[in-house]
């Protein structure tokens, strides 16, 4: 016997997640929402800080919308604020400054531990009333029809079948779900990985975010807390190997020669991970009774750290489509194409400007040779000294773009 839904969302991390959340004040008023993943999804996790911790950079944007989900007063003590952000080239003239202040802001955004972010997001689905969570559950098969979605679910031995007005997908980079349905990925392959770790130095960060691109590819350090560092630090996969293969006193050597002594003394880098670079985009992110979500719709360049914020986005502005559909035309509606493509056309423009950006900026700063470097050097200067383009660039780092700013749920 099947159990039906009016939404179900495949995929309990960061998105998906949110948008279970984003949903909650629509389940209040009826709306039956189910939520897969195939790890359990717990009250609090043992797992305690470390130096190693990794990170999510969250725009101002992201900021507001936990806000209104009354979960930034816990996430915020767990964060740090940036105050200040500089963005130049290697061995070449012109940056760009951005401060807070001149925005009228608090902070351009903040840095937060993925460990901090997820607990909060567990503890707040577990309280969730109206939410169901199948977890762990692994979705076997998922099948369309003129009626919804099907999906068969395995849970240890037991198998249970549910179906769906409309069903999201949130599983990630390497959806089974788009696989099982025949939905494939357009796949740009950078030819580099980002090498990741925390860094310490001897002097305060002040809440400053740095982003360099050099030759090789861009280099971002990000402020945590207790005075450390979140690096990424994307470079072509055989020198990526090299560097893991050194010692912390040989690494921290490299990296001073890179970055100079303007940050301080290296005092510490703790262990380094690494992780392919791609431009990845879902073929299709809505078909009738089927949205594509989060990583699963595009996976993007470290650059400028928009990927979760720009899924973010899209997440809340579906939960807005998911809300108005259901409360004025009822739940039958809620997989119909013409409401989906209604929240495809308000996302384009954010999706296509997040994405060009994050593709275009490391690849144009790359290119070879001294005049392109002499033309980007004058970008950066002009774009620091002209207030309207400098704001614009301000408000996209800040993730204050798209419709989704006017919603509150």
């Amino acid at each position: 016997m099947s159990k039906s839904f009016d939404v179900i969302i495949v995929g309990a991390g960061m998105v998906g997640a949110s948008l279970a959340l984003l949903l909650r004040q629509c389940m209040s008023k009826g709306l039956s929402v189910a939520l897969i993943d195939e790890h359990e999804v717990r009250m609090s996790d043992a797992q305690q800080p470390s130096f190693d911790d990794r990170t999510t950079a969250l725009s101002l944007g992201t900021q507001r919308i936990f806000e209104r989900l009354s979960l930034w007063p816990k996430l915020r003590t767990h964060s740090c604020p940036i105050e200040h952000i500089q963005v130049s080239q290697q061995g070449q003239f012109g940056r760009v400054r951005l401060h807070a202040k001149d925005e009228s802001v608090a902070s351009l955004g903040s840095v937060i531990p993925n460990r901090a972010l997820g607990q909060s997001l567990s503890q707040a689905l577990l309280q969730s009333d109206g939410l169901t969570i199948f977890a762990p559950a692994i979705v076997e098969t998922y099948e369309m029809s003129a009626q919804g979605a099907q999906l068969t679910l395995k849970q240890g031995e037991k198998v249970q079948h549910l179906q769906g007005a409309l069903l999201v997908l949130a599983d990630g980079v390497n959806s089974a779900g788009c696989q099982q349905l025949g939905i494939p990925q357009k796949r740009h392959d950078y030819g580099q990985a980002a090498l990741i770790c925390n860094v310490s130095f001897d002097r305060p960060h002040e809440h400053w975010a740095f982003e360099r691109f050099t030759q090789c590819g861009p280099l971002a350090l990000l402020p945590m807390q207790g005075n450390r560092f979140a690096l990424v630090w994307c470079m072509p996969h055989e020198n990526v190997q090299e560097h893991l293969a050194l010692d912390e006193a040989q690494f921290n050597q490299r990296l001073q020669n890179k970055i100079g002594f303007d940050k301080g003394r290296i005092l510490k880098s703790g262990e380094r991970s690494c992780y392919p670079l791609a431009l990845t985009q879902a073929s299709e992110q809505v078909r009738r009774h089927l949205v594509v979500l989060g990583n699963a719709a595009h996976g993007l360049h470290p650059v400028a750290g928009q990927g979760f914020n720009l899924a973010l986005r899209d997440a809340n502005e579906l939960a807005k489509n998911i809300e108005d559909t259901y409360l004025h035309q009822g739940a039958d509606q809620l997989g119909e194409l013409k409401h989906l493509l209604n929240y495809q056309h308000a996302q384009q423009g954010d999706q296509a400007m997040t994405i060009n950006l994050s593709h275009h900026l490391p690849t144009q700063f790359a290119q070879a040779g001294g005049t392109w470097s002499v033309l980007r050097a004058l970008g950066l200067t002009a774009m620091d000294t002209l207030p309207v383009t400098k704001t614009m660039f301000a408000r996209q780092a800040m993730g204050l773009v798209g419709a989704s700013q006017a919603w509150q749920p």
